[in-house]
């Protein structure tokens, strides 16, 4: 009975023994791939961080080049539908002078009949002009008086018929800014604030009533 329990005795003791030799072997490398890990962990992470403000101050950036961006379009199609008027009036200028030649050369032919006006002549003193570029500066002051408020050049656009959405809209609509800068520039109309235009007469109303 000594016997057994002396070999039961040992055979604990060696067990221990090799648990005891076993776990401090392998803790050390355990106990380096923890800390590398960790270092690693906290590296990506710190990274994330810079990544997310470079993130934010570049979607900032982002947004001020869009808001000049969108400040010099506008520029852009101001400067284009001026030199368009510009272009207009001269044209027109230009049909003005033809016509007052052509009824200088008829009236030096014909001396001993009184110079009359021609019709066109008659009708643009009357009232105004008939040329498409008149029509147009007409309908656009009908549509402002009739409305009886500032209205955005995309919404005189569109009452006038034509597209105002889209690549489509684009040529028309600078037509209309276009007509709109000439009224105000004969008088006609004021624009307040920029790309809002309303009839003279309207606001003078206005003015008046208040």
């Amino acid at each position: 009975m000594t016997a057994v329990v002396l070999s039961y005795g040992r055979a604990e003791e060696g067990r221990m023994d090799f648990t005891g030799a076993g776990e401090p072997d392998a803790a050390p490398g355990l106990r380096t791939a923890v800390g590398i890990y960790s270092g690693k962990t906290d590296r990506t992470l710190a990274r994330i961080s810079e990544l997310e403000a470079e993130l934010a101050d570049l979607r900032v950036e982002a947004a001020k080049y869009a808001s000049t961006r969108d400040q010099l379009s506008e520029a852009l199609a101001e400067l284009l539908a001026g030199r368009s008027a510009s272009s207009e009036d001269d044209q027109s200028a230009q049909q003005e002078a033809d016509a007052e030649d052509e009824d200088g050369d008829a009236s030096a032919g014909d001396e001993s009949e009184p110079s009359k006006p021609p019709e066109e002549t008659r009708a643009g003193q009357s009232g105004p002009s008939r040329s498409p570029s008149g029509q147009l500066m007409q309908a656009v002051e009908q549509i402002l008086v009739g409305a009886g408020r500032p209205m955005k050049v995309k919404d005189i656009t569109e009452a006038l018929g034509r597209p105002a959405r889209g690549g489509e809209g684009r040529a028309p609509i600078e037509t209309t800014r276009a007509t709109c800068k000439r009224l105000v520039k004969n008088g006609r109309a004021v624009e307040h604030p920029i790309g809002t235009f309303a009839a003279r007469r309207v606001t003078e109303s206005q003015g008046g009533d208040a």
